[in-house]
């Protein structure tokens, strides 16, 4: 972010988020190394791109979320996660970090926030088809699942 040239920026490539049959799951590093590749040339990222190891080692110790965001201090203290990355949350983020006094120390405390968020459902659908029937598939078996744990959930709130 250039909004924000103290901080490092970094992305880390963990694994193909929907695989499939035309893009399936990498079976070897360098597939992997490929993927980033193709990620970073098909987005136009620019920041460096860390490849996790094929076991997903970093994914794991970050929590195994699709498109998580953090903020690290320089000694590795979290100072910020969230679940989803919304560049315009991350940028408020540090706006108060910036803004702080100097001197103050940290009191670590714990907030959670519901955000909502736009979603290109049609761009969404190309990416599944761009990797194949199986992604397509496997995606829409997951909003199934979804689906019925929010209506158990609902059930089980009202008697």
């Amino acid at each position: 972010m250039t909004q924000h040239p103290e901080y490092a920026w970094y992305f880390a490539y963990t694994r193909e988020a929907h695989p499939g049959e035309h893009l399936p799951a990498h079976r070897t590093f360098e597939e992997k190394l490929a993927a980033a590749r193709r990620l970073r040339d098909g987005l136009g990222i620019s920041r460096p791109i860390l490849v996790d190891d094929l076991d997903g080692a970093v994914h794991r110790a970050y929590g195994l979320m699709p498109n998580m965001s953090w903020v690290l201090a320089r000694g590795g203290t979290i100072l910020y996660k969230a679940a989803w990355t919304s560049a315009a949350r991350i940028g408020e983020f540090l706006e108060r970090q910036r803004s702080q006094p100097p001197g103050l120390a940290y009191a670590p405390f714990h907030t959670e926030q519901l955000e909502l968020r736009r979603r290109d459902g049609d761009a969404f659908q190309r990416g599944l088809e761009r990797n194949g029937q199986r992604a397509v598939d496997e995606f829409a078996r997951a909003e199934q699942i979804w689906v019925e744990r929010a209506r158990a959930t609902r059930t089980s709130d009202q008697t």
